[in-house]
């Protein structure tokens, strides 16, 4: 009994000592994550373009008329003053979109001739840049008559870093141009009937 209260006071004494160093380890795992929200917003806005200044003026709408459509004596084709920009984009974090197009053709005075579809063409770039600062590059699909687009997509690959730009306007027939007008491309001209032509162009912009 006295052997075991010596040893208790001697524990109790070590205890006691100052400087006295117990060792210990703890650990704690801390989960880091961060979430990048994604697309706040698309956006598919139009512009008309004046032919001859080439000055932008917004569309209000979607609305997208050609008229006053004039006959071009020289050409001996009807043209309008202007042509159109459609721009798709999205801003955000996800990147650029999937943008798709189709056309529904619609009245056609022609009958069974062709109509609006033959006559309008659509070109597709990639911008980038901001402001009046922007740099145009001609996207692989060219020129296309707006009859053809059914199932037309851009990537996001080939806008990566920038958005679409689309160009549609009335074919005028230019070989030069850039992209060119391909001799399958139609004109308006005194062999179509009067009257009013439309259709439908869809434009559709998904991210990821």
């Amino acid at each position: 009994m006295k052997r075991l209260l010596g040893l208790t006071l001697v524990g109790l004494f070590l205890l006691a000592l100052p400087g006295t160093v117990f060792a210990a380890s703890l650990t704690k795992n801390f989960a880091v994550s961060a979430t990048i929200p994604l697309t706040s917003s698309i956006s598919i806005n139009a512009s008309s373009i004046n032919s001859t200044t080439k000055a932008w003026t917004a569309v209000t709408g979607t609305a997208l008329s050609f008229d006053p459509m004039t006959f071009n004596t020289t050409n001996g084709i009807f043209l309008p003053d202007h042509f159109f920009a459609i721009d798709a984009a999205s801003s955000g974090t996800t990147g650029a979109p999937t943008v798709t197009m189709t056309y529904v053709e619609g009245t056609n005075p022609n009958g069974t001739g062709h109509g609006l579809g033959w006559k309008t063409s659509a070109s597709f770039w990639k911008v980038t840049g901001s402001g009046t600062a922007t740099t145009e590059t001609g996207l692989t699909l060219g020129r296309k008559m707006l009859k053809d687009l059914a199932g037309t997509t851009v990537a996001p690959t080939d806008i990566t870093g920038g958005w679409l730009r689309m160009y549609v306007g009335i074919n005028t027939g230019d070989s030069t141009a850039v992209p060119p007008f391909t001799t399958d491309m139609e004109v308006f001209s005194n062999a179509d009937k009067a009257g009013t032509y439309t259709g439908t162009l869809s434009v559709t912009a998904t991210t990821p």
